[in-house]
Formats: C-alpha cells, sequence, structure tokens
C-alpha cells in the first residue's frame, strides 16, 4: 500500500470521487438551466481515464436529470489523438464528435487530417473531427489544402465552428459585419461546411459577483442570438438558403458553467467547460467551486526547510514554479495549504515555496510541530490546468465522501498525453 506521504515530491494528486462528483454536478447543473448537452474539453487532465469519466458513460441509472455529453474540445493534437483513439474503441459519442478547439492553422491540416481519416474509418463515417475558424485567410488554406486532397472518389470537407468574440476579447472574430461576412464565405464554401458557432466566455474568470456573472452571460447569450438573426437575413438577402437553426451553438467556461440557462431559447445549445474536474484556487475565488472538498487537483510537497527567526518565521517546501506555475489569482499568493487558511505561500522560487501564518505584519508565531521537516502538505494550486501540465503522471486517491490527506492511498496512475 502506498500512501501519499510515501511518494517522491512534488507529485500531482488527483482525487477520483471529487473529479467524479464535479462531472456529475456539471451535467446536472446544464440540464437543470436547459441546456440539454455538454461537451467537456479535456486540456485540464489530458488522461484518457478523465476523458470517461467526464463522458459519464458508466452513469447509466442516475436518478437526476442529467445534460447529455455529446462530444469533447481538445486544445492539442496528443489531446485529439487521445479521443480519436477512444472514438475508435468505443465507436459511439462523445468520443466520436471532437472540435479542435483553437484557431486552426496551416501546419496542423495534415495531422488533423490523417486523425479524421483514421476516425471515420473506425467508426464507418459517424466520426468527426471539427476545427476552428475566425478569420478569412483560414477559409482560403482550408479550401487549399482540400482542393489539394480531393480526388474523383474523395471530396475533402472541412466541418467548421465559427468562433465568436462576445466580450473576452481574445480570440473569436466579431458578432457584427465581418463575422456575417465570414460564416457566409463558410457557408458558400465547396470544401467546408458551417456545423456550429463557438463563443468562451474567458472573462468570468475575473468575476466574482454572482449578478455580474449572470449579466455576462446573458450577454453572451444575447450576442449569439442577434449574430443568429443578422446572419438569417442577410442569407434571405442574398437568396442563399441554408438553415442556421441546425447550428451547433458551442458556449461557456468554468466559472460561468452554473449561470448559463436557455431561457433565449437558443437552438442546439451546448455547454464546453474544462477546468471543473480539477477546480483550483482562481475557482474557490469565483465561487464555481464552492469548497475545498470540491477540489480534485492538488500538488503534494514536502517540508525541506523550517526558519525559526524574525526576518522568516517561515517553512520552506519542495514545489515551486515548475510544479505549480506563478500563475496569478485575485486572491493573490501562489497556491494554498489544503485546510490551512491561516497560511499563506508568499514567496517562490523555481524549485521551492515558502509558506507562513496569515498577519497584517508576518509576525505571528508559526506552528512548526506541526510541519515536521519532512512531512508532507497538499498545494491547491491557483491554476490546475497549468500544474497539472508540469507532471509526467498523476497519483489517483479515492477516499469517497472522506477528506483527502496526505495519509490516503494511491490507488491508480493516470498518464496525461504531453506535448502539442
Amino acid at each position: 500500500m502506498m500512501l501519499l506521504d510515501d511518494l517522491p515530491t512534488p507529485a500531482f494528486i488527483v482525487d477520483k470521487h471529487a473529479f467524479q462528483q464535479n462531472c456529475k454536478a456539471a451535467r446536472a447543473a446544464a440540464a437543470k438551466n436547459g441546456i440539454p448537452r455538454l461537451r467537456p474539453h479535456v486540456k485540464t487532465h489530458k488522461t484518457i481515464e478523465g476523458c470517461i469519466i467526464q463522458a459519464g458513460i458508466h452513469s447509466a441509472g442516475e436518478e437526476e436529470s442529467l445534460a447529455d455529453v455529446i462530444g469533447f474540445v481538445a486544445s492539442t493534437l496528443p489531446e485529439l489523438a487521445m479521443v480519436v483513439k477512444l472514438g475508435c474503441q468505443y465507436k459511439r459519442k462523445p468520443f466520436t464528435d471532437v472540435i479542435f478547439g483553437i484557431p486552426i492553422c496551416k501546419s496542423k491540416l495534415l495531422s488533423i487530417q490523417s486523425m479524421s481519416h483514421e476516425l471515420t474509418s473506425a467508426t464507418h463515417g459517424e466520426g468527426c473531427i471539427h476545427v476552428i475558424v475566425d478569420n478569412p485567410q483560414q477559409v482560403t488554406f482550408l479550401e487549399e489544402f482540400a482542393q489539394q486532397n480531393t480526388s474523383d472518389e474523395n471530396t475533402q470537407r472541412w466541418s467548421v465552428f465559427l468562433k465568436l468574440d462576445t466580450g473576452y476579447h481574445r480570440a473569436g472574430i466579431t458578432c457584427e459585419k465581418a463575422g456575417v461576412n465570414l460564416a457566409t464565405q463558410i457557408i458558400n464554401s465547396t470544401h467546408l461546411v458551417l456545423k456550429g458557432l463557438y463563443t468562451h466566455c474567458g472573462h468570468s474568470y475575473n468575476i466574482q459577483d454572482s449578478g455580474v456573472m449572470k449579466e455576462t452571460t446573458n450577454q453572451d447569450h444575447s450576442m449569439i442570438l442577434g449574430f443568429l438573426n443578422t446572419l438569417r437575413s442577410h442569407l434571405k438577402s442574398s437568396n442563399r438558403k441554408f438553415d442556421v437553426s441546425s447550428l451547433s451553438i458551442s458556449v461557456g467556461s468554468t466559472p460561468s458553467m452554473f449561470s448559463h440557462d436557455n431561457a433565449l431559447k437558443i437552438p442546439n445549445i451546448e455547454l464546453h467547460p474544462g477546468n471543473y474536474v480539477f477546480y483550483d484556487r482562481q475557482q474557490l475565488w469565483t465561487g464555481a467551486c464552492s469548497s475545498e472538498k470540491s477540489i480534485g487537483g492538488f500538488v503534494l510537497s514536502r517540508i525541506i526547510g523550517h526558519y525559526d527567526d524574525e526576518h522568516r518565521n517561515a517553512i520552506m517546501v519542495d514545489a515551486g514554479a515548475t510544479a505549480l506555475t506563478k500563475e496569478s489569482t485575485p486572491q493573490g499568493s501562489m497556491c494554498s495549504v489544503l485546510g490551512r487558511p491561516d497560511l499563506e505561500c508568499y514567496r517562490m522560487s523555481q524549485e521551492i515555496n515558502m509558506i507562513r501564518c496569515k498577519s497584517e505584519d508576518g509576525a505571528k508565531p508559526f506552528p512548526f510541530q506541526e510541519f515536521p521537516l519532512g512531512s508532507t502538505v497538499l498545494l491547491i494550486p491557483n491554476h490546475s490546468c497549468l500544474a497539472a501540465a508540469c507532471f509526467e503522471e498523476y497519483h489517483v486517491v479515492d477516499g469517497g465522501d472522506n477528506s483527502v490527506s496526505t495519509k490516503s492511498e494511491v490507488v491508480e496512475m493516470w498518464s496525461p498525453v504531453k506535448g502539442w
């Protein structure tokens, strides 16, 4: 029996029970809010085991209403290959329907085409990989690639989600004339099929107030509905027949996940959260994660220094920026110690982290006796997606409703896919 205390540190720890409960809660919330479909993102965990839990394929017979998991989103080619592998194995949704979730670039087309052929062959044409477009030049090189790979027996066609900017101002084309023109360009293409619209409520990560969060999701939906109506009118005036109501509408983020509803009756709406499987300090702040018991991903670290002097009054642990990253959160600090709100991680270097008691002047005596040299602590990262990506393997515990501790037993090992 291997306990967390026995592991080399730093190590990434997954609470499987919390992971499972978080996946179930996301599906339940979506269904309750009138969104019948969930398309989880795999970028947080990057594992086959995590995908299977997100898919909910072993949750038959659940009494409460749960949203159907209809597909996945992936952000890297290894993530995409992982889902395609599952699609070829299971030959059923959600594994056979996946969006490559960043704007497409020419250098990735050959790899995606190869995976697409593998998936469609294994599923007798039922599987599909969708690409994200938000620039007219992407349409041009997708068409050029398709033309070069079209034969008398096979016509290459790309399934496309048009990414819209509804307020985050990162990726996505505007919902105004430029967006309508790009959608029309895709619709008119011989080699592209407009499958849906994709938005990301990334600005919700900086919102803590539930009222403001609701306003943000309402704005997202209103802008999408306005875009659909404008596109419909534009196509009608151009005598171009296209069923706008057939488009899939993919929305959301983890912080906004519980605030999205379908009061506007947007057709074919789906939710695509990702971080919700692990949560982290950021989501404790936004309120998406209600308590530390829902945290599904930790960094195990060992105490390697005691500094009982007036300048420090702190301990040192062996998990630094290479295990946690230096991602910031509105609360400040680099991470937190599970179950110890009285402590703060106030100073980080590449391989180490300093922890002290919270106080205005930093003079509160540290309880060194509670943290012997060589003992371990569980750290909650600011951003679990980034912290998890620092590790080659995850140590999995499953204590049910019992709280995770450094005495929890390791029951599984998960290996995340790596690279881009």
